[in-house]
């Protein structure tokens, strides 16, 4: 089974790239960080735990319960708070990462396992993947994407990016880019040639 670690930046197209992957491979197995980071914050305990971390001001006001965007601007203005959050999160989801490699290493569904990991060269998260994968893009598409996709303004888009690591050192750790820039047929293409080079197509 091949184990592969899918990363890039904000709005550079990891989803896309996921999506893709699955039309023309779909028995692979994608693990998304994103997904799992977003249900353990629906969980109340998780909530308490953030809350009692990060103080009153990540509470929404009217609810009484985690607010996203409150929590959103907290750790991208302040780097402690988001190296707390992240304390908090990421053993977590690396534990469920590590569960469902081993589940799909012991089935016969797949042999293709793939972990999208928005942080991965900032964190050091290793679930003992073989190959890192980056899917990349300018810095100006980034910022372009996070204000037109999510509506965010200049100055929360420039500091969402400035938490990670510029793609370009990004492509220099990674083992495999995709460019994401032109057409989404260029990115089918890159794809369909990397998992050509797998042979694990019918």
């Amino acid at each position: 089974m091949y184990s592969f670690a899918l990363t890039g930046g904000i709005a550079t197209g990891k989803t896309t790239f996921a999506r893709f992957l699955l039309e023309r491979c779909p028995s692979a197995v994608v693990f998304d960080c994103d997904k799992v980071v977003s249900r353990l914050l629906n969980d109340q305990l998780i909530q308490a735990k953030i809350v009692s971390a990060l103080g009153e001001s990540v509470v929404d006001g009217v609810s009484g319960n985690l607010s996203r965007t409150a929590l959103r601007e907290e750790v991208f203005s302040n780097k402690c708070s988001r190296t707390t959050l992240e304390e908090i999160l990421h053993p977590l989801t690396r534990e469920e990462c590590l569960e469902s490699l081993a589940e799909t290493a012991t089935s016969d569904r797949s042999s293709l396992f793939i972990a999208d990991v928005p942080l991965l060269f900032e964190s050091g998260f290793d679930f003992g993947y073989e190959s890192s994968l980056l899917v990349a893009t300018t810095r100006e598409t980034q910022l372009e994407r996070l204000k037109s996709r999510d509506g965010h303004d200049d100055a929360l888009a420039e500091a969402m990016l400035d938490a990670q690591l510029p793609i370009s050192e990004k492509v220099d750790r990674a083992d495999v880019v995709f460019w994401n820039e032109g057409p989404e047929q260029v990115l089918r293409c890159q794809i369909l040639r990397f998992l050509e080079t797998l042979d694990i197509l019918n």
